[in-house]
């Protein structure tokens, strides 16, 4: 698996035409942009079929490609664009509906990936509980910066805001998370870490 330290040589070895590398990136992120996808829309075959229009369009569009040095950051933007292009083709939702954050439909359930720990546990189910209780947009936050460990000026790449809204947006969410939990901040985030 390739971490964000060695990106760019591989970015670099798939925009020179190398399948392996290619297929690397596409295995080790996969799972990801699709858990991505359906926080955006509720529609996993879509989801799936824009994945794979963006990695065709990366695959015959390599070599006019830029030098990328966080891969994850960039699909996830790259598949945000492609999803609201789609919808937008299928009018299955307003620009001014994607635009204004609402179709971040997070929605976590015993279900989820990123939930594996036993969910029996009443702090488990308070989570998920609080979780839903966020704004679409802090619910976008806190999933990229806890569930995808993404940092703040990636955040701020995907989410088309600036670095300090990121902080405002992931501050309110984490309080209100407090709030909704009763619990102190540094208890909070053992949650978070307790519940990859």
């Amino acid at each position: 698996m390739h971490t964000e330290s060695n990106d760019y040589p591989l970015w670099q070895s798939f925009k020179e035409g190398d399948r392996t590398s290619f297929q690397t990136i596409y295995f080790s992120n996969f799972k990801n942009l699709s858990e991505y996808g359906m926080r955006i829309i509720d529609d996993k075959e879509l989801v799936k079929d824009c994945i794979h229009d963006l990695f065709v369009k990366l695959w015959n569009n390599k070599s006019n490609l830029g030098n990328i040095t966080a891969i994850r950051s960039y699909l996830m933007v790259s598949l945000r664009a492609t999803l609201f292009n789609k919808i937008q083709q299928n009018k299955r939702m307003s620009i001014s509906e994607f635009n204004g954050g609402q179709p971040f439909e997070m929605v976590f359930s015993v279900e989820s990936d990123f939930i594996t720990k036993e969910t029996s546990s009443i702090q488990t189910q308070t989570l998920l509980d609080a979780l839903n209780e966020l704004t679409p947009r802090q619910k976008e936050v806190i999933y990229l910066r806890y569930f995808e460990e993404m940092d703040y000026e990636e955040i701020a790449t995907i989410m088309e805001i600036t670095v300090k809204g990121t902080y405002k947006l992931a501050a309110r969410g984490l309080e209100t998370l407090r709030q909704i939990m009763a619990i102190s901040s540094a208890s909070l985030l053992l949650v978070f870490a307790l519940s990859k």
